[in-house]
């Protein structure tokens, strides 16, 4: 069976829950308050840990810290492979405060260790890594170590998946390592971002991304549900739309399940639809970590869908 390797952040996440947004010198009293374990690769290895994926590494740095502790001790249960995430003493746990308003949230970030993710520590966490896994990475570490994983991915013979998340500049942006990409799971924004492009037409923005030479386009449409691009071949997928309470894990959610799918050799189709109601699942509950579900939730949902 395919291993499973997530490259990114592991974060000390603060939900508040609040009434309205935040201004300048005003106080906004939050309703509730949720601590939780997170970062975007945190988030995607436990996701497809809970979904049955029978061997995930996460590849990261925490700081010699209590809340570095706290997250190494939170994975534990989950049985997400922790080797290659690095205690580093000269540097602080990535934080995030983020504010939920009307199920929305806003995010401020705090990262120092999860910058600290080098070349040298990509080497040794692929050392084994054998053709048909999966390599999943984000915009969490900085965009030389992107293109460095995704280079030796790709020589590996791996399945590159790239989520290009958080996008804050085209500024260190280096378009040309796209091609090393098998699966782009990127949302609206963040294709028009990759683009620099206004364009919201779905079909296009796709076309433009395959383009580039990757292989498989999927577009996260949030209430809209999701899409996926592949040679000529285009899946629409409706989203779940439960009761939510915090949408803030839903990304992460989609992205873990999509790689599980590809480690199980699923169709397209069953992929998009399996990690479209892991998504819809994780906005029923506050947190982040705290908000995936499990297989048999999801397994659940998908039966009551079909009666």
């Amino acid at each position: 069976m395919p291993r499973i390797y997530v490259i990114g952040a592991l974060v000390y996440d603060i939900v508040f829950d609040v009434p309205d947004w935040v201004e300048p010198n005003r106080a906004v009293h939050a309703t509730a308050v949720t601590f939780s374990p997170g970062g975007k690769a945190l988030n995607q290895a436990v996701a497809a840990r809970r979904l049955g994926a029978d061997d995930v590494r996460l590849v990261g740095c925490v700081g010699d810290d209590i809340f570095g502790a706290e997250l190494l001790s939170a994975l534990r249960p989950h049985g997400v492979n922790t080797d290659c995430v690095r205690r580093r003493r000269s540097a602080r746990t990535s934080l995030a405060s983020i504010i939920v308003m009307d199920n929305l949230p806003g995010f401020i970030g705090a990262p120092d260790a999860s910058r600290r993710v080098d070349q040298n520590q990509i080497e040794a966490a692929l050392a084994d890594l054998r053709p048909g896994d999966i390599l999943l990475i984000d915009f969490e570490v900085p965009q030389s170590v992107v293109q460095f994983a995704l280079e030796l991915g790709r020589a590996k013979g791996a399945i590159n998946v790239l989520n290009p998340a958080p996008f804050f500049t085209r500024d260190s942006f280096v378009l040309e390592y796209l091609s090393l990409v098998d699966v782009l799971i990127p949302n609206i924004l963040e294709a028009q971002l990759i683009l620099d492009s206004s364009s919201e037409n779905i079909d296009a923005l796709a076309a433009d991304l395959q383009a580039l030479g990757i292989r498989q386009v999927v577009l996260t449409l949030g209430e809209a549900g999701s899409a996926l691009f592949e040679d000529d071949a285009k899946i629409l997928q409706k989203a779940f739309l439960l009761d939510a309470l915090d949408t803030t894990g839903a990304s992460d959610a989609f992205v873990g399940a999509y790689c599980h799918g590809l480690a199980q050799g699923w169709s397209s189709a069953r992929m998009l639809q399996f990690a479209s109601a892991t998504a819809g699942l994780a906005c029923t509950k506050r947190g982040t970590m705290s908000s995936l579900p499990s297989l048999a939730e999801v397994e659940a949902l998908l039966a009551a869908e079909l009666c």
